[in-house]
């Protein structure tokens, strides 16, 4: 039987496009699940039914070609998305056009607090939160100091750069309400305890990507805050085949668990110092779509 426009609209509702970082990765998803029930459906029937022309269903999800916002609009309407559910994929299509990193910023952050009304348990909601804002992986470091103090106001004046007192306050419940920090009768203050810091399946990609996005402008920040002598920012550029690619990416890794393990070691800690690795291309290698 062949798929008609009201059973794709049941499909592209039940794949939740808010799990999605990319709408062309929910667009492709939604085109599988309907092949994978009509072997007969086509990308040209794909492109009529989401009302682009015949071949453009495929160009942007290869790549090729990239979604308006008019036709995102025109898309979710033949998707049946409603609610959250559209106004999130209308945010991935201008994140996607949008020109300044000031822009995409804005956006990422209207998907990130869409995002969190989508999650089913206040769990989930909460590690989510921890990734939100760069300062709760801050605090949650400080208090391993020895001269700490687990009060709002003595966090607040040794962040740097500074956050508002009130906000230190909620990160300390926030860290509390997730088990991070107990209170340590031996210290006699709250201190961060074993409980691994995790993420499920469900907020991982949008948590990790929060988390990079705000201590990259952390070290762009830097630049101009930190003192020289107090920073170390170095960049090489160089070139490389797919096999060293990987052999760099394994080097960075050996070279994280180094440093964690000096970190771990450490005695005489006086201060919280944060390191960024970031590993990119600059060009588009030949034969692989833009």
């Amino acid at each position: 039987m062949a798929l008609n426009k009201t059973r794709l609209r049941e499909i592209a509702r039940s794949l939740m496009v808010t799990d999605q970082g990319d709408y062309r990765d929910y667009l492709s998803l939604v085109y599988a699940a309907c092949k994978a029930e009509d072997a007969s459906y086509s990308y040209i029937r794909f492109s009529e039914d989401l009302g682009l022309s015949s071949t453009n269903a495929h160009s942007v999800i290869a790549g090729r070609r990239s979604l308006t916002v008019k036709a995102a609009e025109k898309i979710s309407v033949a998707l049946g998305l409603t609610g959250i559910q559209r106004r999130y994929f209308l945010k991935l299509v201008e994140q996607k056009r949008a020109r300044s990193t000031a822009d995409r910023d804005e956006i990422f952050a209207a998907r990130l607090e869409l995002r969190q009304k989508t999650l089913p348990t206040e769990l989930d909601k909460r590690q989510l939160a921890f990734f939100e804002q760069w300062y709760n992986a801050a605090i949650l470091e400080i208090l391993r100091l020895d001269d700490a103090q687990d009060q709002a106001e003595w966090l607040a004046s040794v962040l740097s750069p500074s956050v508002p007192q009130a906000k230190v306050a909620a990160s300390l419940q926030l860290l509390k309400d997730l088990g991070y920090i107990a209170f340590d009768s031996a210290r006699n203050r709250y201190y961060p305890t074993d409980v691994t810091i995790t993420t499920g399946n469900e907020i991982i990609g949008m948590a990790i990507a929060s988390y990079h996005r705000q201590m990259l402008k952390l070290a762009v920040d830097s630049l101009d805050e930190v003192d020289a002598d107090h920073r170390d920012i170095s960049a090489v550029t160089l070139m490389a085949s797919p096999a060293l690619v990987a052999q760099f990416k394994d080097e960075l890794a050996a070279l994280r668990k180094k440093l964690l393990a000096l970190a771990a070691q450490e005695q005489a800690a006086t201060e919280v110092m944060q390191l960024n690795m970031q590993l990119f291309p600059l060009n588009t290698r030949r034969g692989t779509k833009p």
